[in-house]
């Protein structure tokens, strides 16, 4: 009797183990099929996919890898909030080599969302947080003078220019320079 109650438990459980593998979605092959998507250019029907993987997160693939599809995604349709609050969600589980870059598509939503105090902000997080980060301490300069142009803040704007100018040798850091004397100029 208890030989046949316990091998009766176990073929329930086996039973519920297969129906539970089987009922999950295949995320990574969703995760594959979006990706096949966005590089096609179809960011909508791409969308729901990534969403998907995000339920079901397989081992294989980073969080912050999700969250930056689904961000780049909204981002190429010009639907700017719902791209920041990914990067913002991909920013909390990426390695920080990864973050300047996120933190920059964060800083750039802000600034197409017209919001250009939060911008400017969000910009500045690149060279106080990651000022290893190459390049994007120099764009993310630039850009937060764009942001305190738009709010008239000469001033402000001409400091960040000719910091994201750097020694003004490079073609950006020439273009930045002059627009920050043609800043000082207005």
């Amino acid at each position: 009797m208890k030989k046949s109650l316990l091998i009766t438990l176990l073929l329930l459980l086996i039973s519920f183990a297969a129906q539970t593998t089987f009922a999950m979605p295949n995320t990574t092959k969703d995760y594959k099929k979006a990706n096949k998507l966005f590089v096609a250019g179809n960011y909508k029907d791409a969308l729901p996919l990534y969403k998907n993987v995000l339920d079901f997160l397989p081992e294989d693939i980073p969080l912050s890898d999700i969250y930056t599809r689904i961000g780049d995604s909204y981002f190429r349709l010009g639907d700017y909030k719902p791209a920041r609050d990914a990067y913002r969600g991909a920013l909390r589980d990426q390695r920080r080599s990864e973050r300047a870059v996120t933190q920059y598509w964060i800083g750039m939503c802000t600034f197409l969302l017209g919001k250009d105090i939060e911008a400017e902000k969000e910009f500045l997080k690149i060279p106080d947080l990651y000022p290893t980060s190459g390049m994007w301490v120099g764009t993310a300069y630039y850009w937060a003078g764009r942001a305190a142009e738009r709010m008239g803040k000469k001033d402000r704007a001409a400091e960040y220019y000719k910091k994201a100018g750097g020694n003004g040798k490079s073609t950006q850091g020439k273009f930045a320079m002059n627009k920050a004397a043609a800043v000082k100029g207005k």
